[in-house]
């Protein structure tokens, strides 16, 4: 954090400049296949030249069919040493290919150069921290985006060039020809198309850039938009707008089935802007990416496993009984409960008796927080076995949450399928009210509901209707109202206005005290839709009328998730009607009554909660604390980000939670104060007090009714019910399991299967951790390294070595484009004399007649042809020869490595293994090139004649040179690898002037010790 601004308003958004290895990684793909391509291109390239098969003659290509006419002057395996005995033909190896491919290797290697560059940049300092990272990265990418990327748009237009020449003239062939094999054709002119389209797909950043600031100019135009708003009123509208364009795509990449018919964009969502746009509030932006916030959330999360550690480690001090039961668990970490600052009585921590004694009920122990974020343990206790009422309150849970879960799918589909015919749309199902006493019509046998009977169901979703049904159920003998749950995007818009509305009208309206009472205000408005559409309908009125045989039977309500939520505030509305009605909300959000409301409907309403399940700690004020204990976990940060990912990949038991938190946070009084998000964070605070101590968000809300809360003690799917109080749930935990604990299918299970507890026992709610430990020892290797824009590190020696290695790459370059690598002197047989001829690597040198002194008649008359002309195709080398040449592709492959990686020691300490690394490279460009040196005179054909000697000639002491110039190279990195350890000091002064930091791991030795 936060987004990189390269420009004014040009940035890297959604990343931020220590998110840039994500970039790498994407360019770093780029590059391989870039490679894949290139690299099979290269080597079929240098086979080519090897075998002479590039060669040109006139100008005529070797894929003509004219081509098979010329001889390439051999005969009976000689090589001709006159210019006058290949007449006038001219001969040349190579095209405009060989200086594309060139070129195509030397940018691939300086862009893996520039992203090794990049990756280590974005890992300086922390993210609250950024030591002057922004600023190398933005330079790296001003110079990528004005300098390097002319390097892809030439070699885009000689790539281009060179299809237009091959194909130019018949393919070269002319009139008189044609060509025996295309070279458009096959798999290497597929790879060549692909490694053209990659370097035109890097261009593609300069037209993104031209329309962005085009849209830019567009939006200041008033033609943009005539309607715009300005201020806090215009924000709200315009976010409003780009919602509801979000929600109405969501709802067409799902074709209709996730809902979104009711989200016209016209106002129905100004409301679920406001609420978010004020939890964000942003009137003070806080940048921060998404990487940001994932970090963050899991640093929060293990901030937490610490504090409860450290509760569960001081009430053991206390409780020997609960200390036995740590040692015995040792791998296994407390049950994460939640906070309780409502909760004065257990505002301190007391000593909690845990000896078991007759008549005592089944306790449970579990984790608390309180106003300072600390956890305390605290006892509950577990629904009972031989409690009567306790049985009662689990059989009817576990009666109930099947109508909760059938109301999903499962029902509609009977209704559609059985009931209506195969109707493909079924907006509610109405049964004539003469026939509502009729037992054996509409039973639901079919979903496994065989003792209830269908009355009434509307299945109408919109922004204030929701799905339900009215059933009777002749088992419990009661009329079942079921509300279906989120499965809709405009039940998620009802989700989010979670915002404290009065419910004094409706009380006045319906019959209860609704004075100073509160509830969340978009379940309100569900559920007057269904008060209504219930009072219209006449079902209930009918089945409770003085004629019907269910006159008797009690009004039951349940619901999941936002099904839940209405069905609590539906049987608030309904009891005055039905004084013996009772309500079931399975994982009901955290925000339905104010804490007052929440508990006097413990009368009529039980909440069942699922371990961790997210949903039940979902409210607004929660919210608020998630974020500032975020905020605070994020600021704690003292790692680079790229290193704190890695940190997290590691697993390890949460017994060592505190050791590893404090590898990659500094503590809490260690927060720097002086940087610019610490600004922000203290503006934004302020700016969130104000707010909250004004308007109804002042009021809290809660989980109604009793709350029994299912808890996973062993993992293993074996639940224990305790009977939780509302402030358990006033935290949000961040779990692994926090999303799938909200299923509702797997509830019906989980209720099913739930065994009560036995007397006079106590469990200790611990959570199973796997057995994995952290190795303590320290590690050396993995210390941080930070990377500095031509820092030089290593001094001036790395800089010498690589201006060394240009100088030797251009030698050796020289040396194998030149004819005058061997000198062999021999008497020749067609002239009178000794003759001198130099070949080459791949070409040879031939002698000239020289005519300004008449005819050559005797060897002195001849002199050499500053031309050199290839090897013929059919010429064959010998096994030394051959060999010659694979050295020779070896040594630059090994030396483009050795100079890209001495580049890069520019900016970049490396390890002491790196430079072993390089120095290997370097010893091994001067074995090949010196292999290359001393098999050299197996290039000539004439050195193995008896008469003839082989000297070397000015491109063989070119490779001499070059050679010395490897090895001294060799030399001086290998004096950096052994003083590795100390050069990785040497920088003092990276960014603000700090040092750098002791490793994690010599922290966790410290601590160890």
């Amino acid at each position: 954090m936060p987004a990189l601004v390269i420009f004014r308003k040009f940035t890297t958004r959604p990343l931020a400049g220590d998110d840039m290895h994500i970039a790498c990684l994407i360019l770093g793909f780029y590059r391989a296949v870039q490679f894949i391509c290139l690299c099979p291109l290269w080597i079929k390239f240098y086979l080519r030249r090897v075998k002479g098969e590039d060669i040109y003659v006139n100008e005529l290509p070797p894929w003509c069919d004219q081509y098979e006419h010329y001889s390439f002057y051999i005969e009976d395996g000689q090589l001709p040493i006159l210019k006058e005995e290949i007449g006038n033909a001219d001969y040349k190896s190579g095209s405009f290919l060989d200086e594309f491919l060139f070129n195509s290797v030397a940018y691939f290697f300086y862009d893996v150069a520039w992203i090794i560059m990049v990756w280590n940049s974005a890992s300086i300092g922390t993210p609250t921290e950024p030591m002057r990272r922004d600023v190398y990265i933005r330079n790296l990418i001003k110079f990528k985006m004005f300098v390097s990327n002319l390097y892809p748009l030439v070699l885009l237009g000689m790539g281009v060039y060179y299809v237009y020449a091959i194909r130019d003239n018949n393919y070269g062939c002319g009139a008189d020809g044609e060509p025996v094999t295309r070279p458009d054709e096959g798999v290497w002119y597929g790879l060549y198309c692909a490694l053209l389209i990659t370097y035109a797909l890097e261009l593609l950043i300069w037209p993104a850039i031209i329309t962005n600031k085009f849209i830019r100019i567009l939006r200041t135009n008033i033609f943009w938009d005539r309607n715009r708003v300005e201020g806090r009123g215009g924000k709200v509208e315009r976010f409003e707008r780009k919602l509801g364009l979000i929600l109405k795509m969501l709802s067409c990449i799902a074709r209709g089935k996730a809902g979104g018919k009711d989200l016209k964009n016209k106002g129905e969502l100004k409301e679920f802007a406001s609420h978010i746009m004020c939890l964000l509030n942003n009137q003070t932006r806080l940048d921060l990416v998404l990487s940001d916030i994932y970090l963050g959330m899991r640093m929060l999360s293990n901030v937490q496993a610490e504090r409860k550690v450290e509760a569960i480690k001081k009430m053991a001090k206390k409780n020997k009984l609960l200390q036995r039961q740590l040692n015995r668990d040792g791998n296994q970490h407390e049950f994460m409960g939640s906070q309780s600052p409502y909760d004065p009585s257990e505002s301190e921590q007391t000593e909690i008796d845990l000896a078991p004694r007759p008549g005592r009920r089944p306790t449970m122990l579990v984790l608390q927080m309180q106003h300072n974020a600390s956890y305390e343990v605290c006892e509950r206790e577990v629904l009972e076995e031989s409690n009567a009422a306790d049985q009662i309150v689990m059989s009817d849970g576990a009666h109930f949450v099947k109508y909760a879960s059938y109301i999903y799918v499962e029902l509609p589909n009977c209704v559609i399928d059985e009931f209506m015919g195969g109707e493909e749309e079924c907006s509610d199902f109405k049964r004539e009210l003469d026939t509502l006493f009729f037992r054996d019509m509409f039973r639901l046998t079919s979903i496994g509901l065989e003792h209830a009977i269908l009355c009434y169901a509307n299945f109408v979703n919109g922004i204030v209707s929701t799905p339900y049904a009215i059933m009777i159920d002749e088992e419990m003998k009661c009329v079942v109202i079921a509300v279906r749950g989120t499965r809709s995007l405009e039940d998620l818009v009802v989700d989010v206005q979670f915002v404290p509305e009065s419910l004094e009208k409706i009380g006045r309206v319906c019959g209860f005290r609704g004075e100073d009472r509160y509830c969340h205000k978009g379940f309100l408005a569900r559920s007057k839709w269904m008060y209504n559409d219930i009072k219209k309908s006449k079902v209930l009125k009918t089945l409770h009328s003085d004629q019907s045989p269910f006159k008797d039977y009690p009004l039951v309500l349940c619901g999941h998730s936002l099904g839940a939520g209405c069905a609590s505030i539906l049987s608030l509305m309904l009891r005055p009607s039905f004084p013996s009605l009772q309500c079931f909300a399975y994982e009901p959000p955290g925000c339905i009554f104010d804490d007052e409301l929440s508990e006097e409907c413990s009368e009529f309403i039980t909440s069942f909660v699922r371990h961790d399940d997210l949903v039940p700690r979902l409210s607004y004020h929660n919210f608020e604390t998630l974020r500032d204990e975020f905020f605070n976990a994020f600021a704690r940060i003292k790692v680079p980000k790229i290193e704190l990912f890695f940190h997290l990949k590691v697993p390890y038991s949460e017994r060592f939670v505190a050791l590893r938190n404090a590898q990659v946070l500094r503590p809490q009084e260690d927060i720097p104060t002086g940087t610019i998000f610490n600004e922000q964070l203290e503006l934004f605070r302020a700016e969130r007090a104000e707010k909250n101590s004004r308007g109804v968000n002042r009021v809290q809300l809660f989980i109604p009714g009793k709350i029994v809360h299912l808890v996973d003690i062993s993992g293993d799917g074996n639940y224990v019910p305790y009977w939780a109080r509302r402030g358990e749930f006033n935290q949000l935990e961040i779990s692994k399991r926090m999303y799938a604990d909200h299923d509702i299918h797997s509830l019906v299970g989980i209720l099913r299967d739930t065994r009560l507890g036995g007397a006079n026992t106590i469990s200790l709610a611990f959570h199973n951790a796997p057995l994995i430990y952290v190795d303590d020892e320290d590690d050396s290797e993995n210390d941080v390294r930070l990377f500095a824009f031509c820092s030089n590190p290593y001094g001036k020696l790395p800089i010498i070595l690589w201006v060394l290695g240009l100088i030797a790459t251009s030698l050796s370059t020289n040396a194998s484009i030149g004819c005058d690598f061997v000198r062999v002197s021999f008497d020749a047989a067609n002239v009178n004399g000794t003759l001198s001829l130099a070949y080459g690597i791949f070409t040879y040198e031939l002698l000239d007649c020289d005519t300004s002194t008449g005819p050559c008649d005797k060897i002195q008359d001849y002199m050499d042809n500053t031309e050199c002309v290839p090897y013929p195709p059919k010429l064959e080398h010998g096994g030394y020869g051959q060999t010659g040449l694979i050295f020779h592709g070896l040594a630059g492959i090994f030396g483009w490595f050795a100079l890209s990686m001495l580049l890069i020691s520019m900016c970049f300490i490396f390890k002491q293994r790196t430079w072993g690394i390089i120095t290997v490279l370097l010893l091994g460009v001067t074995l090949f090139e010196g292999l290359v040196l001393i098999i050299g005179r197996e290039f000539s054909v004439w050195c193995s004649e008896p008469d003839a000697v082989c000297s070397i000639g000015a491109d063989a002491i070119k490779v001499i040179v070059a050679c010395c110039i490897w090895f001294l190279m060799a030399i001086g990195s290998g004096y950096l690898a052994m003083v590795g350890k100390r050069s990785e000091t040497r920088i003092e002064n990276i960014g603000e002037g700090n040092e750098l930091e002791e490793s994690p791991q010599t922290d966790q030795k410290n601590q160890s010790s």
